[in-house]
């Protein structure tokens, strides 16, 4: 029985760690198969994670909190859209740039508005009670927050449009090809522009997951890596939602045992050793699975100056 709970509760934890880089993946895999670099993540997580919290502060309701994270997020893949799409701008400095300038607006906020580095507790989106009823899982399933069975409905919706829709086919296309999408009569820019903002909107929803369906709050350095885990996950997962979700998980397996390996009694690992468990699985999958089916013009600018459009 001991055993048992003990494989339950990493079973519970690893889909809850798992879940913001889920959601997060699934919103650079719209960027990147469009052509545009998603090295973003962090920063737009870090948005969506502070405003879903400042949201709930405000209004003491969690539903508006999390649509106050994807807001956020969705502003953030504007300003990347404007820069790097309509402007042709460097991807990548971009990226790290706006990691940067979230990560320290941010904590310019909080000194302002909480006087710390950690804010004051709001309501949550912790579990669903109303699934305890369920035979045998309904206790298990009702653990998970609403955020988690949306994460889970989220990627079988993008399979489905990245796969099975026109619209899919085009952000396919004009990762790969965008000058002969343009000659056929597509917008590129505006094509590449709605897909950047789609993915700043879906990962403010996994930014606002961390502050909201894991704490009831937020904290300076809370994504702690996972838009960049989200990041490798794309790539790991050769752009296939289902793949990504595996490495996902796979992710949210080392950060679930490295979190038993801090509160284990009988086995002493130093604390900064142990936390640096995912980050360095996740160096070594991308260096045993190196060779990645890119979109072939990612991190490309495609400016009307540059094909005199």
């Amino acid at each position: 029985m001991f055993e048992q709970s003990i494989i339950i509760v990493m079973l519970i934890s690893i889909v809850r760690l798992s879940t913001p880089v889920v959601i997060g993946a699934m919103g650079g895999l719209f960027s990147e198969l469009s052509g545009v670099m998603n090295l973003c993540a962090q920063g737009l997580m870090t948005l969506g994670a502070f405003f879903a919290m400042l949201g709930t502060y405000y209004t003491h309701n969690p539903w508006i909190g999390v649509l106050c994270g994807i807001a956020a997020g969705a502003l953030g893949g504007l300003l990347n859209a404007l820069i790097t799409v309509e402007f042709g701008g460097n991807q990548n400095l971009f990226g790290l740039g706006l990691n940067m300038f979230a990560g320290g607006v941010t904590a310019y906020f909080m000194r302002v508005l909480f006087k710390s580095s950690i804010s004051a507790n709001v309501e949550n989106l912790w579990n669903t009670s109303f699934l305890r009823g369920i035979p045998l899982v309904g206790p298990i399933l009702s653990e998970f927050s609403p955020l988690v069975y949306i994460g889970i409905v989220l990627v079988g919706v993008v399979a489905f449009v990245i796969y099975r829709t026109p619209f899919g086919l085009r952000v396919r296309a004009v990762g790969n090809d965008p000058r002969t999408l343009e000659t056929a009569g597509a917008n590129v820019w505006r094509l590449r522009g709605l897909c950047v903002v789609l993915c700043g909107m879906i990962i403010g929803l996994a930014g606002a997951y961390l502050s909201l369906g894991q704490m009831s709050l937020y904290m300076d350095g809370m994504v702690a890596g996972k838009g960049m885990l989200a990041f490798i996950a794309v790539k790991m997962g050769q752009y296939t939602p289902w793949r990504i979700t595996g490495m996902a998980l796979l992710f949210g397996f080392f950060d679930a045992l490295q979190m038993q390996l801090q509160m284990s009694t009988t086995i002493a690992f130093p604390t900064e050793l142990v936390q640096t468990i995912p980050y360095v699985a996740a160096i070594i999958i991308m260096f045993l699975n190196s060779k990645v089916d890119m979109p072939k013009a990612i991190a490309k600018p495609y400016t009307k100056q540059k094909y005199n459009v």
